[in-house]
């Protein structure tokens, strides 16, 4: 069975979970029950976990099996990806300025800077395999999945709500990266043939930037954190951030696995 069907079935085990989260979104008496926004965030967390786990298996898998095209062709995605999530934060801090707290404009500006290395450092490595992105056309899953945060916060122009909205989305998809680049760093030793022959070099940048780049999405996801703990302290507000977190989460799962897809040239149902 190919990595990416094996990781569909895994993520229709788990689908019921986001439904639930989906009806929770709407439960304010559920909602109710938690005593402060940071008891909110570690609920959210331990809830998740089971979907976080086909996240992180999404890199761990990948790496046991692929090979230099493989590589080749995830971090093309991965690229885009980088392009794409700055182009977001920019968007949101010029566009929506008005909405964002203002304690949180150098919080998001960091990570735009992030980004920016992160993108840098994924068409080096392609440079290093003799490839480019010319030519390359973006997975339509994660072109969707860049699209909703902002289609998503702005729902409520609002102070706080945009913040808390934008958070529970975009950086929800930064949680889960930091588990999958997790994945990746912890299995690349099982996959001996990465590290013979030419390609070598290739495979330790990956390794290597993964790792940093693990730290990197930490520090994003703390960003959400940060916001959830400091304004989700109504059931109103922690419905809205479900709004946003939990269609984030589904789209990021499956984003991952059809990329995985791509690389393996077989069809997925998600």
């Amino acid at each position: 069975m190919s990595i990416a069907k094996r990781l569909a079935e895994e993520f229709q085990e788990v689908r019921p979970l986001l439904d639930r989260l989906r009806s929770l979104a709407n439960d304010h008496e559920f909602l109710g029950t938690f005593k402060n926004g940071l008891e909110f965030v570690e609920w959210f967390k331990s809830f998740v976990s089971p979907v976080l786990r086909i996240n992180y298996n999404t890199g761990a898998y990948w790496i046991r099996s692929t090979d230099i095209r493989g590589i080749v062709l995830w971090t093309k995605q991965g690229a885009w990806n980088e392009w794409a999530a700055n182009s977001v934060l920019a968007r949101a801090v010029t566009e929506y300025r008005d909405y964002i707290e203002p304690e949180f404009i150098p919080l998001l500006s960091h990570q735009m800077a992030d980004e920016a290395r992160h993108f840098y450092i994924r068409t080096k490595i392609l440079t290093l395999a003799g490839e480019s992105l010319a030519g390359f056309k973006p997975i339509e899953k994660w072109v969707q999945l860049f699209e909703f945060p902002l289609k998503c916060a702005a729902e409520r122009l609002e102070r706080p709500y945009f913040q808390a909205k934008f958070s529970g989305a975009f950086q929800t998809v930064e949680l889960t990266a930091t588990v999958q680049h997790r994945g990746v760093v912890e299995n690349a030793h099982l996959n001996k043939s990465l590290w013979q022959g030419p390609h070598a070099k290739v495979a330790e940048v990956l390794v290597n930037f993964s790792r940093e780049i693990e730290d990197d999405e930490s520090f994003h996801w703390s960003i959400a954190e940060r916001a959830w703990a400091k304004y989700a302290t109504t059931p109103e507000m922690r419905s809205e951030v479900l709004k946003c977190a939990t269609p984030a989460l589904e789209l990021s799962t499956v984003a991952k696995i059809a990329r995985i897809a791509a690389a393996e040239g077989v069809d997925v149902t998600l």
